[in-house]
């Protein structure tokens, strides 16, 4: 409940909603690690609806190499998906723009209410340069010349997790904010909300590090060249390796995607 209360406090913040189903949600539990994937994350009840809605992507050789698995709810696989102890795990392979990611196949529109709400432990993280590391969350946009996203969460130096938003969706363009949120250390637990307000102009993203009891909430004003491309986006989550390094590993105790 501190969290809904430091939500409540934040102006123009429609995250009340999303916090409040998830007081419901019971956590089923599994012993060990599925290692014959008999039970596959999309059989778990708390995860199915957003696997329902989602496709599973994960890149090797550097990013160069993709599986586009369309049906998430039906992927397992004990390298990089799998159920343990009632939790969905993801590892990233680990080089540089490598990534294992639950991509949201919807196409999302600035003047209707979404979010994407996770909890999660995250591992491994990389750590090999301090404005660098992994990134855990997105949302993102699939028209044709879109170059980066239009907001992105990260995992910065395996120490601080920071929030990047961007004025244009081409590269080297426009302004970017680099926001920091919270310090982190290895195998925090995060929830994370990424949503948008649904009122054409504001995304806000809430972020609290439950094992340091720290939490920040932005609202961000998007550009109106990001909003040429509106219709079209939608969220990611997972581990994007910006930097070589160890396979980070995502422990997931809550994920969803909300609509209005």
């Amino acid at each position: 409940m501190k969290f809904l209360n430091i939500i409540l406090n934040q102006k123009k913040m429609g995250l009340l909603i999303v916090l409040s189903i998830f007081n419901f949600i019971q956590i089923s539990g599994q012993s060990d690690k599925d290692l014959d994937c008999k039970i596959k994350p999309g059989d778990l009840p708390k995860f199915q609806a957003a696997l329902n809605d989602a496709k599973l992507h994960y890149y090797t050789n550097q990013g160069k190499t993709k599986l586009d698995l369309k049906k998430a709810e039906e992927q397992c696989n004990t390298d990089y998906f799998f159920v343990e102890k009632g939790k969905m795990i993801l590892i990233s392979p680990g080089q540089k723009s490598d990534r294992t990611e639950i991509r949201q196949e919807k196409d999302l529109d600035l003047s209707s209410k979404s979010a994407m709400h996770l909890i999660a432990t995250f591992e491994n993280v990389p750590d090999a340069r301090m404005n660098k590391g992994v990134t855990i969350g997105q949302i993102h946009n699939d028209t044709k010349g879109v170059k980066r996203p239009l907001l992105r969460v990260e995992i910065a130096g395996g120490s601080e997790i920071r929030v990047v938003f961007t004025e244009s969706y081409l590269k080297n363009e426009g302004d970017v904010e680099n926001d920091f949120f919270t310090s982190f250390s290895e195998k925090d637990k995060i929830e994370c909300i990424i949503e948008i307000l649904g009122n054409g102009d504001e995304v806000a993203v809430a972020i609290k590090n439950l094992a340091k009891n720290k939490t920040r909430v932005i609202t961000y004003s998007v550009s109106d060249l990001w909003k040429t491309m509106d219709g079209n986006f939608y969220f990611k989550a997972g581990a994007y390796t910006q930097v070589a390094g160890p396979r980070t590993k995502v422990s997931y105790d809550q994920f969803a995607f909300i609509y209005k």
